[in-house]
């Protein structure tokens, strides 16, 4: 059913597998893009989307990366803003 190289990931670290299944289900971009557009009253997108500040910020959390500021430098040509544009909406 599942390749054998994923099996493999799942008998040494089955937490890590269902967590990243979890994490890629309830933060999908086009959901949170879908929740932001409902409930946002002030705030609006441009190029910046509220889906792209969610990943970034996930991947400070999840102590991928010290600091927004770390995550954004190795990500700013796939945000495609300026550190203030990201900076003012977050």
């Amino acid at each position: 059913m599942l390749s054998p190289v994923f099996d493999a990931f799942v008998e040494a670290s089955p937490v890590s597998v269902m967590m990243r299944g979890l994490m890629e289900h309830i933060f999908n971009s086009e959901r949170m893009n879908q929740i932001f557009n409902t409930y946002s009253e002030r705030q609006y997108e441009q190029e910046l989307l509220f889906s792209t500040q969610v990943d970034l910020m996930s991947l400070v959390v999840c102590g991928m990366y010290p600091s927004v500021h770390a995550v954004y430098q190795k990500k700013a040509v796939e945000v495609n803003v300026s550190a203030t544009a990201l900076y003012n909406k977050l």
